[in-house]
């Protein structure tokens, strides 16, 4: 029985410890030179009440939720099942779009006691996690200098 003590104790030392270690510092590579211009399309809403935001963030930095993060944010409406946004001016390089259905026309995500979104949300790239949003590297698109891309959202 003592040697089970020290290994329980041995390993709840190493987690303590792995928990105390700082990440290692980040890298940004930088961005390739121009700008170009996302046309996005956002499908799948179950009706037109309140509003869709929208939001393009260029990094991890704020991501998914934190629209004073983002390179540029935008509300808009729907129409049948449909929203589109474009952005024009976004710089070259690598991004990912988050769109929440505001069915309430608060300006936020509501969810449940259990913290489970109660209104539809979406990301590019199709993203998605079992767990609370998906990582940025997840939905990052790349936009490449003078080009238009066309991208689709699908809410749920």
């Amino acid at each position: 029985m003592p040697s089970l003590l020290k290994r329980i104790a041995f390993v709840l030392g190493a987690v303590a410890l792995g928990s105390c270690a700082s990440a290692p510092p980040q890298t940004t590579e930088p961005r390739p030179e121009g700008r170009g211009r996302l046309e996005i399309s956002m499908v799948g809403f179950e009706n037109e009440e309140g509003q869709v935001l929208v939001a393009v963030f260029l990094d991890s930095g704020g991501w998914p939720d934190e629209t004073g993060s983002a390179f540029a944010s935008e509300v808009v409406d729907i129409t049948g099942d449909e929203a589109s946004a474009v952005f024009t001016g976004v710089p070259a390089g690598p991004f990912a779009v988050s769109v929440v259905h505001d069915a309430d026309s608060d300006r936020e995500l509501d969810s449940g006691a259990l913290g489970i979104p109660s209104e539809a949300y979406g990301f590019s790239a199709d993203a998605r996690s079992a767990f609370g949003p998906p990582e940025f590297d997840e939905a990052r698109l790349e936009l490449a200098s003078g080009e238009t891309k066309q991208i689709t959202i699908r809410v749920k």
